[in-house]
C-alpha cells in the first residue's frame, strides 16, 4: 500500500456510517476539476486518475468496485486522446461503445457565467447495428478553453468523469 492509498483509506475511516458521495455538478467542477487541473489540494482523495485509453479499453462494469450498493463512481480522466468530445468512443476494439446524448451543456454559476460544460453519454454492449443499450452513464466535465487561457495554463488536460450504474433494463 503506497502513500496516498494509506491516505485514502484513513480517510474513509473518519467518515461516518452511510456517508455517500454525491457531489453537485458545480462541486465537482469547483472543488475538485479545477484544482487538479491546477494542481492544487483536493478536499478528499476520492476520485481516482486514469487515462483515457485505459477508461475507454474495458466496459463499464470491469472498472468499478461493487461495494455497499454504490451506483457512483468518479474519475480524473487524463486527455490522452483526439478530439475530446466526439460522440461515439468505441471500448476495447468493438465489445461495446460510449454514444454522446445531445449536446456538450453549459455549467453557469450564480450569475450565469459559464465555468464548465457536461456532456452526456450511454453505454452500448456489442456492435452497431445489433449493439444493445445499458444501465450505464457518464457525464464528463470539463472547463472551457477560456479557462486555460486565463490562468496561462501550460500543464496536463483533465476532465472529470461520472460513472453511473442505473437499474438493470430486462
Amino acid at each position: 500500500m503506497d502513500d496516498d492509498d494509506a491516505q485514502e483509506t484513513s480517510y474513509l475511516r473518519e467518515l461516518p456510517v452511510g456517508y455517500r458521495f454525491l457531489p453537485t455538478d458545480e462541486e465537482l467542477v469547483t472543488h475538485y476539476l479545477i484544482n487538479k487541473v491546477l494542481n492544487r489540494p483536493l478536499p478528499a482523495q476520492i476520485i481516482q486518475d486514469t487515462e483515457a485509453s485505459r477508461l475507454y479499453s474495458k466496459p463499464p462494469s470491469s472498472l468499478v468496485t461493487f461495494s455497499c450498493g454504490e451506483r457512483n463512481w468518479y474519475f480524473f480522466i487524463h486527455e490522452d486522446f483526439a478530439g475530446g468530445s466526439e460522440g461515439i468512443r468505441i471500448v476495447g476494439g468493438g465489445i461495446g461503445f460510449w454514444k454522446a446524448n445531445g449536446q456538450e451543456k453549459p455549467i453557469c454559476n450564480s450569475d450565469g457565467t459559464v465555468f464548465a460544460f457536461k456532456f452526456h453519454f450511454t453505454y452500448f454492449s456489442g456492435k452497431f447495428p445489433n449493439a444493445k443499450k445499458t444501465h450505464w452513464k457518464m457525464d464528463e466535465y470539463r472547463l472551457p478553453t477560456e479557462f486555460y487561457t486565463a490562468h496561462n495554463f501550460k500543464g496536463e488536460e483533465w476532465v472529470l468523469g461520472r460513472l453511473q450504474r442505473g437499474m438493470d433494463y430486462n
